[in-house]
C-alpha cells in the first residue's frame, strides 16, 4: 500500500512541476509576444485567481497561504 501512495505522490509532484513550468512559459510568452488570442491571457487569469482570494478577506488569505504551501512543498 505504501508503494501505491508513494507512486501517487510522485505522480502528483511531477504533474505539479509540469504545470508550474507551463505557467512560467505562458507568462514569458505573453510578455514577449503579447496576447495574440483572446482566450490565452495568462497574466489576466492569474490576476483574477488572486482577486478571488482577495475577495474572501482573511479566509481568502488563509486559503492562498495553504495553496502556496502545497505548491512549494517538495
Amino acid at each position: 500500500m505504501d508503494k501505491v501512495f508513494s507512486g501517487f505522490k510522485s505522480f502528483i509532484g511531477g504533474l505539479t512541476g509540469l504545470m508550474m513550468s507551463l505557467l512560467g512559459l505562458g507568462i514569458v510568452a505573453e510578455v514577449l509576444f503579447g496576447s495574440q488570442d483572446g482566450w490565452l491571457n495568462v497574466m489576466d487569469n492569474i490576476g483574477s485567481f488572486v482577486e478571488r482570494f482577495a475577495e474572501g478577506g482573511f479566509i481568502g488569505l488563509v486559503a492562498l497561504c495553504i495553496v502556496l504551501a502545497l505548491v512549494n512543498k517538495k
